[in-house]
């Protein structure tokens, strides 16, 4: 069993992950929600599989409560997520919850503004892949908290924000 510690996941956030050829939001799902959407984990061991049940292989354990992932395709009790790393698998659903957090940009520094102006005052400076708690995003602008700091950095240096697919469905008949 190979175990992730996504708190410092080594591909870059920043990097960009391609968007899917499929971007089209579905919501004819067993749970009625759109798909993709966002969510986040519930706890800090959740394990990953090749596929929606678990006599399926375990693919790796994610170690960070909060994690953002895009939920991509679902059946009724297991989502298939994409993680800040492009890696997709399932996991079971009651160990995800809607809350919506972001992870900041690998590489660099991001400002926190007082206010989503670029010329705002920066009320603090976030490290490179920072968990935040996303509060509302707003014309091209996202109000997140980190620790006891709150501010606004631009939406698209956020992962976690997409209106798009960053991850494209696996091929189920190809070999993991």
């Amino acid at each position: 069993m190979l175990a992730v510690a996504a708190i410092f996941m080594l591909a870059s956030v920043s990097g960009g992950l391609a968007l899917a050829d499929d971007s089209a939001v579905t919501t004819d799902t067993p749970s009625g929600n759109p798909v993709p959407r966002w969510g986040i984990m519930r706890s800090n061991k959740i394990y990953t599989r090749a596929g929606p049940s678990k006599d399926h292989k375990i693919l790796w354990a994610y170690r960070v409560k909060g994690l953002p992932v895009q939920i991509i395709s679902e059946t009724r009790e297991w989502r298939l997520i994409c993680d800040p790393d492009g890696n997709t698998g399932w996991v079971a659903a009651n160990l995800l919850s809607g809350k919506t957090n972001a992870l900041t940009p690998e590489g660099h520094k991001l400002e926190l503004k007082a206010s989503p102006k670029p010329e705002s005052r920066t009320k603090a400076i976030i490290r490179p892949r920072a968990l935040a708690s996303l509060d509302k995003c707003k014309d091209g602008w996202c109000r997140i908290s980190v620790g006891s700091e709150r501010g606004w950095v631009p939406q698209d240096s956020l992962w976690g924000t997409q209106t798009q697919p960053v991850c494209k469905r696996p091929d189920p008949f190809a070999a993991r």
